[in-house]
């Protein structure tokens, strides 16, 4: 009983809620442990405080054995109990909890209707925060953003399949939507989103200036160091202004000089601060002394080549100085030679 849909669910898509994940990832997610320990018995509550606290990332199955992530046990919970559409559309607009989001809208996307999928969806578009996104195999990062941008357009998601999505111009067509989306461009810019052909020669004009507005904020980013911006104007024909070239010390202590009397000196920390007024970093003569003088230590279990080097040398001089000993002792195998070796072993000399 405890993977019964609830009796009061409303069918969706003329179908029980939970058969819109397939049979066998669903049979996966009874036998998963976290659906026995932690999601028996819940509410709507209870999943949005799970969601919050336990998922850290989002994804289908992974692993060899095809386990089942967190986020289609929640995913499917909520299939069973059917949560009201209010309490759907505050876990979509719960800005502190980005998985919360996700969970919401990918569960908005399987149940809801298509006019409420673009209204509650399409705002997503400005959420740019960072998701763990778990492959069959590895992990991946990905935008929540990008997520939505997958729910609207991609057919499965996580490894399910989606309910089919009319187009937005159909919905515009049949009087579900009002006009086309409006962007985040359109809504800094006010820029009017009906039809080009359609429009009169003061609706161009104002789309001639805010085209202009557009460019000559790409063109302040460009100046900023913004690579997409420069490479969006390249692409564009457009030429920008380079950046204003950096002035040379030697210059900025003219300047210095300027602003002071005559006969003080320029102190370092004067300097230091002019150059970082206009977007130079200096290297200070301590730091580049320091790397000169910088000293190679060996590792503690590997020895170095030089180590090595000394080494070879000591073993050398020590038979050089072994040799030095025979030869002052006497020759090998004479008489005298072996006494003296008994004399380091403290025996006896030999009798004569």
């Amino acid at each position: 009983m405890a993977n019964v849909t609830d009796p009061l669910a409303r069918p969706i898509h003329g179908t029980n809620p939970q058969n819109l994940i397939e049979y066998i990832t669903r049979q996966r997610i009874y036998d998963s442990q976290y659906w026995k320990e932690h999601l028996f018995g819940c509410t709507a509550a209870d999943v949005a405080e799970k969601a919050a606290i336990q998922l850290k990332a989002i994804g289908g199955s992974y692993g060899g054995n095809a386990k089942p992530t967190r986020f289609l046990s929640l995913v499917l919970k909520m299939l069973q109990i059917q949560p009201d559409d209010d309490i759907v559309y505050e876990l979509i607009a719960n800005e502190n909890f980005k998985y919360v989001r996700a969970l919401g809208a990918f569960y908005l996307r399987l149940t809801g209707r298509p006019a409420d999928i673009y209204e509650k969806l399409e705002p997503l578009y400005h959420d740019f925060r960072k998701l763990r996104y778990r492959n069959p195999m590895d992990w991946r990062l990905m935008h929540l953003d990008e997520l939505i941008d997958e729910l609207l357009t991609e057919d499965r998601v996580c490894g399910i399949a989606l309910p089919r999505l009319p187009n937005r111009d159909v919905l515009v067509d049949a009087g579900y939507l009002d006009g086309p989306r409006k962007s985040t461009v359109c809504t800094k810019f006010d820029l009017p989103l009906n039809d080009i052909g359609s429009m009169g020669d003061a609706k161009l004009d104002y789309c001639t200036k805010a085209v202009e507005r557009i460019e000559e904020e790409l063109n302040s980013m460009a100046q900023g160091g913004v690579a997409l911006a420069r490479s969006a104007l390249v692409e564009r024909g457009h030429e920008f202004e380079p950046i204003n070239e950096r002035k040379d010390v030697d210059e900025l202590k003219h300047m210095i000089s300027e602003k002071k009397e005559d006969g003080e000196t320029i102190g370092e920390n004067q300097i230091n601060k002019a150059l970082s007024e206009n977007g130079i970093k200096r290297k200070s003569s301590d730091k580049l002394k320091s790397k000169s003088k910088k000293k190679k230590f060996g590792s503690l279990f590997k020895t170095s080549a030089d180590e090595k080097v000394s080494d070879h040398g000591k073993k050398v001089r020590s038979k050089i100085k072994e040799s030095e000993n025979v030869k002052a002792d006497g020759k090998e195998g004479t008489e005298e030679y072996w006494n003296a070796q008994r004399a380091k072993l403290g025996l006896k000399p030999l009798k004569e």
